[in-house]
């Protein structure tokens, strides 16, 4: 199993115009994956949805990347579009698949950049503390690029208020699970951005 994160960015002054069509460009959003979830940037670079896929295999990723270069009109919104960043992740072994339900409203989407051969000990490490930390707030999926150039590891957090997320993140630390013992020593770079779920999304 594979997932594809695609982050498009619009336009300035293209929101209006580009929020109708966007429940359709997320049904049609694949041709071979299957849509689980569209999100917009509340806390980060605004005018950005972020996309994620499943997809079976490598070949049904690939077929699908190959459909777009061959479009002039991507997604159906190609004269909004600014940007397109898709990158495709492997989940981690601890990681549970993906279940389409109401988690959110709000997602933290968490980018941090590893080390060269970092993934295996940050992964060991993360292991050990995640089902405790999955009591306090229960993680979407983490996942790992398998895309070239440095490797990225991309952790989903869902929350029903930012509240929550204070709470979580603040038991957490206080437990001394968080972040994870261990867990930073390869880490290079880290972001985190918030996304609130849309109204069509499989993730709520």
């Amino acid at each position: 199993m594979l997932y594809d994160l695609t982050i498009l960015s619009l336009l300035p002054n293209t929101l209006g115009a580009v929020m109708p069509l966007l429940p359709e460009t997320y049904k049609n959003f694949s041709s071979t994956g299957t849509p689980l979830g569209a999100f917009a940037c509340e806390f980060g670079t605004l005018n950005r949805f972020a996309f994620l896929t499943q997809y079976d295999s490598v070949e049904a990723l690939t077929a699908e990347r190959a459909r777009l270069m061959q479009t002039d009109n991507p997604y159906g919104i190609g004269q909004y579009i600014g940007g397109i960043n898709s990158t495709a992740f492997k989940p981690l072994s601890f990681a549970k698949p993906i279940v389409p339900g109401t988690y959110g409203p709000f997602y933290e989407f968490r980018t941090y950049t590893l080390a060269p051969n970092g993934l295996a000990d940050t992964e060991a490490a993360w292991a050990k503390i995640i089902d405790r930390r999955n009591e306090m707030s229960p993680l979407l999926t983490n996942m790992a690029s398998i895309e070239e150039g440095p490797q990225k590891m991309v952790h989903i957090w869902p929350y029903n208020s930012v509240e929550q997320r204070v709470a979580a993140r603040g038991q957490a630390s206080k437990e001394g699970i968080w972040p994870p013992p261990g867990g930073s020593g390869h880490l290079t770079n880290l972001q985190s951005e918030l996304f609130v779920a849309t109204s069509f999304s499989d993730l709520k």
